[in-house]
């Protein structure tokens, strides 16, 4: 009994320091951003007003978005913002639910293994032979190093996902972690409603609504 109830608590913990990883990971992905938006507009008054466009502006961008593409990747994972589809999920319930999301994330997380795998021989690849951009001779490696480290978080992000989505088929009656919960259509509406225009307490529009 000590140990089912340590489980949750464990993976709790190893959740919330994964959670700070992954948000680290996205505010490298908008500082990338961030300067890319900066260079852009520099390159657009430069070419305007000077009649001199920034050299090596397509380098910086193609060693960039492949980075910003990847890093924030485990965060929307964990929030739930990646296309599911759910028509047949949502009729789900119990065991069977979790053992459908346990196969699902376990298919996932095989292949985002297998493609981090790879990309990190095409890190060691890049460093070995020199690889770099055509322009400015800027080293390819670090932004593919970085695409390595991004599909690393994603991984350890499923087979969170999965431990936690098994410790619910055996138990349904636990509380998810990690694990995503399926919600319902009104659920969704409701906030995605709530992140465009705010909460809207019933109260309110039911006055309104009298008024």
């Amino acid at each position: 009994m000590s140990n089912q109830k340590s489980v949750p608590i464990i993976l709790e913990r190893v959740h919330s320091i994964w959670c700070r990883i992954e948000d680290a990971c996205a505010y490298v992905a908008a500082v990338l951003i961030a300067v890319a938006m900066t260079l852009t507009v520099v390159e657009v008054l430069s070419r305007k007003l000077l009649n001199a466009p920034l050299p090596g502006i397509i380098d910086m961008f193609n060693l960039g978005m492949a980075a910003v593409a990847f890093l924030g990747a485990s965060q929307c994972q964990r929030m739930g913002g990646h296309v599911r589809m759910e028509m047949v999920v949502r009729r789900l319930s119990g065991r069977t639910l979790w053992f459908v999301e346990s196969m699902t994330t376990l298919v996932a997380f095989g292949f985002v293994s297998a493609v981090g795998l790879a990309s990190v021989d095409g890190v060691v690849r890049a460093y070995r032979v020199g690889d770099a951009t055509m322009d400015l001779l800027l080293p390819v490696w670090p932004s593919k190093a970085l695409i390595s480290v991004a599909l690393a978080v994603l991984s350890v992000r499923l087979a969170l996902q999965l431990f936690d989505s098994l410790r619910l088929m055996i138990d349904p009656d636990g509380q998810p972690i990690a694990a995503l919960p399926v919600v319902s259509v009104e659920e969704l509406a409701r906030e995605e409603i709530d992140d465009v225009i705010g909460k809207i307490e019933p109260e309110t529009v039911g006055s309104e609504g009298r008024s």
